[in-house]
């Protein structure tokens, strides 16, 4: 007898009126993960389904719309004298953007390079203490002892 089971694996939890239904809970200023906790699946699922379902990826697009738009309403509020806080909805306009676009932290890459991009020539200095004076020895010793 023939193995009955499912021939991809589990069947998918996706339902066509997921679409409209994201739509309205980022609408409200949720971002994809907190949608996924209100529709109860898990946040990869969510992933999922938009390389799956055009229809479903067009709608997260239109939510993230809908959720800036949410977002910077209550910016504008807080600047017209509404109650909230401004640098907390500027931080959460600021994150999603950059969570939107794959980027998820703050931290900077900085590299310093020579001229045309060389490596940096760095030359070693040498100190004949013979040749300073006494005020120019406790200088130097006052200066290795803080680097220490």
């Amino acid at each position: 007898m023939k193995n009955l089971k499912h021939p991809g694996g589990r069947p998918t939890s996706y339902r066509p009126e997921y679409c409209a239904r994201i739509v309205e809970l980022m609408a409200e200023g949720r971002s994809l993960d907190g949608c996924a906790a209100q529709l109860g699946v898990h946040p990869d699922s969510l992933n999922e389904w938009q390389n799956r379902h055009p229809e479903f990826s067009v709608a997260v697009r239109a939510g993230r719309a809908a959720a800036t738009a949410w977002w910077e309403a209550r910016l504008l509020d807080v600047a017209q004298g509404g109650q909230g806080n401004a640098q907390a909805i500027q931080w959460a306009l600021r994150n999603r953007s950059r969570a939107a676009s794959g980027w998820h932290h703050d931290a900077q890459r900085l590299e310093h390079s020579g001229p045309e991009g060389a490596p940096v020539q760095v030359a070693p200095i040498t100190i004949d203490a013979t040749n300073l004076t006494k005020e120019q020895r406790i200088l130097l010793r006052q200066a290795l002892t803080a680097a220490l």
